[in-house]
Order: structure tokens, then sequence, then C-alpha cells
């Protein structure tokens, strides 16, 4: 891989961080000479055009996920005149799309994963290379930072309600767990990415960003789901509010150790059940038409 750091990282200003990654991609393009080059997000950046004039013979690829939220960035949805495809990875949630990518052009294919359910380990492979203890409820918490024991924060809230339902808790990150001091019953999973080991979980407690939400419900994972409002683009409330009602999952917007704990003892007894239900509304994983679709771009440029 090559790494090009943000512009609030370098501490460039927008037009030379721009210069930057337009003289960056243009020198790994000229040395790699792909056939495609593909941008996965939702903001083309400017370099784009500067880099597919000097090197022309490379064809590019949108790969533009829906889901934006209502009014937001319109604009950007000119910009897939730079490229010679636009691939729309779908969503399980795709009826409650409201956003500007709900009827944009584009191919558009099924939710797409990393994997498919038959490339998971199963639940005593996964927790043995996990360090796991092979005999104990886990629940999997992936809400970002926040202090496990102060449960006026949405971690804190939901580890102290798996507490109260003998649930161990396995968190993600780091600095969550530096917080815990070592407490009995949590367990740091370090492992990226870590869909090939969901099966080692009972359930999860989860924000609905696109990844984590077509892999927990594709994986047959009882999740509860906590929508992260403050993202400037991605409509993760849409995406649980969708799971929620068509009963595949459940959604939490407001979080307290009480309403926490109901969902949670629901989801314990009747998960599996919901989560079987998802197989109804998933048209199959969407990365293999994609590499159809690439595949075939390449040949067009005679490199395939």
């Amino acid at each position: 891989f090559e790494y090009v750091p943000s512009a609030g990282a370098t501490g460039l200003s927008s037009r030379r961080w721009h210069d930057l990654f337009a003289e960056r991609v243009a020198d790994a393009v000229r040395r790699h000479r792909p056939a495609v080059v593909v941008f996965d997000g939702t903001w083309p950046y400017t370099g784009i055009p500067r880099v597919r004039d000097a090197h022309p013979d490379a064809r590019w690829v949108w790969s533009r996920r829906g889901m934006w939220r209502r009014g937001k960035s319109v604009e950007q949805l000119a910009k897939a005149s730079w490229f010679d495809l636009v691939l729309a990875p779908g969503e399980l949630a795709a009826a409650y799309d409201r956003g500007p990518t709900a009827k944009a052009d584009g191919i558009r294919l099924g939710p797409v994963t990393l994997l498919d359910g038959d490339e998971l380990d199963d639940r005593d492979t996964a927790r043995r290379a996990l360090g796991l203890p092979p005999d104990r409820p886990l629940a999997l918490v992936a809400l970002g930072a926040g202090n496990i024991n102060d449960t006026s924060y949405e971690t804190g809230a939901i580890v102290a309600a798996l507490r109260q339902l003998g649930v161990d808790i396995c968190v993600t990150r780091t600095e969550i767990a530096a917080l815990d001091g070592g407490q009995a019953g949590v367990h740091v999973v370090r492992e990226f990415p870590l869909s090939r080991r969901f099966r080692a979980f009972d359930l999860a407690v989860s924000a609905s960003g696109y990844n984590s939400f077509h892999e927990l419900l594709r994986f047959g994972i009882p999740t509860m789901f906590i929508p992260n409002q403050d993202t400037a683009l991605d409509d993760q409330q849409g995406r649980a509010q969708f799971a929620s009602d068509r009963g595949l999952a459940h959604m939490l917007g407001r979080v307290s150790v009480h309403r926490a704990t109901s969902l949670l003892s629901d989801l314990l007894q009747r998960g599996p059940e919901m989560v079987a239900k998802v197989a109804s509304v998933d048209s199959g994983n969407g990365a293999t038409d994609a590499v159809v679709q690439l595949r075939q771009l390449a040949a067009r440029a005679g490199r395939g």
C-alpha cells in the first residue's frame, strides 16, 4: 500500500494538499501502470482529472455507496463525469434511502462485504484465535471511544446492561479497555478486519456504518444498532431504522442502562430468529459482480 496523509494530518492548505494528492497518485499510476483505478469514497478529489490527463491509459471507476443524508453533497454527483464507470454498492436498507444517491446513475450491485458466510470461522475456532473463553456468553461492543465504567455514556451504559445480563464484553479499541483497569468479563480483541471471527460472538452492539451493518446482519449475528448521529453524510439512522422496522435487529436511539437491558435481554432470546430473516432481503454479495465489471472495463482498455 501507499499512504497519503490527510490535509489535517499534514497541516497543508486545501489547495496544497490537493496538489500533493495529484502528485502522489500520478506517481503511483506511472510506476504501477494499472488498467483500472477505483476511487472508493463519497467526495472525489479535484486532483483526479489532473491524474487522468497525465496518464490517459488507465480507466477510472467510482465506487459510490448510497444512503447519503437527504439534501447533502448533491453537487458531488456531477463528478461521475470524471469516471469511466460508477459502481453503486447496494444497501439492505435501500428502501429507506431518501438521499441524492437513491436515484443517481450507476451500476447497482448487491451489498458488498469482504467475505461470504462460508468463509467465516466456526464459533470454537474463532474464540481460540481471539483468545476468548470457550463457554461464556460474549457480546461484541463496537461503538468507538468511551469509558466503559461511566453509564452516562453509550459504551458505559451498554457494558452495565450486559453485565446485568451475565454477558462478557468484547471491545476492539485498546483506549476503551485501558479505562477498565482489567476488570473481569472484559476482553480486548485486536484483530482487524474482524468479520472472519464474528461467530465467536453471541450478539453485538454496534453503530450502523456500511461495513458493520451488512457484515453483522449477513453473517447472522443478533445485533442492537446504535446509529451514529454525527456523521456528515452517512445515514446510519435510516439503516438502523430499516433493520428495526423489519424485525431484523433492534435499534436504540437514546441510550440508558434500563432501555439497553430490556432490548439486549430480548435479543438474547429472539436474536437468532430475528437475524435469520435477513436472507429474505439479501440479494447476495455484490463483490462478485463488481469484479466482473472491473475485469470487463480492463479488457476494453486492452489490459484484461
